[in-house]
């Protein structure tokens, strides 16, 4: 502050001694002023003659100096650069205010699922015989996946044959006697008790036939529990069982997972997911398999916006034919939700940002001057971000050097 004083006086000195004698009766003779000096003070005022100065941040003093004439305007632009930071001008890259296609892309993080994950239980209490399929193993629906101990159960269900065999003929017998007894009670040939016994033998029979049938049926199910089977077409994910290891009733023994397709959720903010819709195409990326791009396509969009987090659930399908992406992969979805085709942009860099607000620096070339301007951004992408006001093409803005600008301040430009 005491150097800016001590400038402001020197330069009010030196003006007061350049039109010395200025509001005296006796002014001093001037000497000649040569031709180099008139042309630089001709440049000089070509540069100042355009600013306000009541606009200027500068003594009231000293702008009642220069609009009386007792200090020239060409040593305003001197003081103005002396006067800025106490210091050399600072140096600025400008750029022009340019039309370029942009894309806004929401890029979420998430975890490969499979489509389906079906966990198999035991129906059979029984040991373990033999292991079929392996963790890894590919299966189609009912394939085997492993066999139980089945000697008590095959024993049971012979016996249930033969005796379901044996309440067959039973029936059979009982069915003849009871349709020869019916029509000898036609022709009173028979006694009305003789026909309620031969009728009561024949329900008998059908009942017990039924029963030994139902047991039978239940010691086949039994029997075909003892061969565990793949209920979905995937992959075998978990083997929890082993040979020689008893297995109890709804024992978890095997998981199969179906990788085609493979499901990624991932958790959209409400904001954004007004641009979605199902069918749109993401690309899906893992550090794992680095500079591999998958294609998927939004196959489910939760109607319910979670309360706590504010964001919305989107299931995207991704169908890998290769067989690279994994169930439990982190990836990184990437889905195109606005385009401009015609833009307006500037750098990233160009913008600085205070109370929430974006500013830029409009470079004038009258004068060398800069300008803070408040404008409203949209998209971004790849260092560039979209102005929706405050600027037009072809204006000027500062790219590189904004870091310690300030309104109205001279600058020096480079390329």
């Amino acid at each position: 502050m005491k150097r800016m004083v001590i400038l402001t006086l020197g330069i009010l000195s030196g003006a007061i001694l350049a039109f010395n004698g200025c509001g005296s009766d006796n002014p001093a003779p001037r000497r000649p002023t040569p031709a180099a000096d008139t042309a630089g003070s001709t440049k000089a005022e070509n540069r100042t003659r355009d600013l306000d100065v009541d606009k200027l941040d500068i003594p009231e003093r000293m702008k009642e100096a220069i609009k009386s004439g007792r200090i020239p305007r060409e040593r305003l632009q001197q003081f103005l650069e002396t006067r800025n930071q106490g210091g050399p001008l600072p140096t600025v890259k400008v750029e022009s205010v340019r039309r370029m296609p942009l894309n806004a892309f929401l890029i979420l993080n998430g975890v490969v699922e499979p489509e389906r994950k079906v966990e198999v239980y035991a129906r059979l209490s029984a040991y373990v015989r033999q292991i079929v399929k392996e963790e890894g193993d590919y299966v189609k629906k009912d394939d085997l996946l492993a066999l139980m101990d089945d000697t008590e159960i095959s024993i049971s269900y012979r016996q249930a044959g033969i005796e379901l065999e044996q309440a067959k003929l039973t029936l059979r017998d009982e069915e003849t006697n009871h349709e020869r007894s019916t029509k000898l009670k036609e022709t009173d040939m028979i006694s009305e008790q003789d026909f309620q016994t031969a009728e009561s033998n024949y329900h008998k029979a059908r009942l017990d036939y039924q029963t030994k049938m139902e047991n039978f049926k239940d010691l086949q199910l039994q029997l075909s529990y003892s061969k565990i089977r793949s209920p979905v077409e995937g992959y075998v994910t978990q083997r929890l069982i082993e040979v020689g290891s008893r297995v109890t009733t709804n024992q978890h023994v095997y998981t199969v997972e179906d990788f085609s397709p493979l499901l990624v959720k991932v958790f959209v903010p409400t904001a954004d997911v007004v641009s979605l819709t199902t069918g749109m195409e993401s690309e899906i990326s893992t550090d794992v398999l680095s500079h591999k791009v998958f294609r998927g396509t939004i196959k489910i969009i939760n109607p319910r916006i979670d309360e706590q987090s504010g964001t919305v659930k989107v299931t995207i399908e991704v169908f890998d034919k290769t067989g690279q992406l994994k169930p439990g992969m982190f990836v990184e979805t990437k889905m195109l939700i606005r385009n401009r085709p015609d833009a307006l942009v500037v750098p990233q860099k160009s913008i600085t940002y205070r109370e929430n607000r974006a500013y830029v620096f409009v470079f004038r070339s009258e004068g060398r001057r800069v300008t803070q301007r408040a404008i409203e951004t949209g998209i971004s992408q790849e260092g560039m971000v979209e102005v929706m006001q405050g600027l037009e093409e072809g204006d000027s803005i500062v790219t590189v050097g904004v870091e310690g600008l300030k309104d109205q301040m001279t600058v020096r430009t480079v390329q």
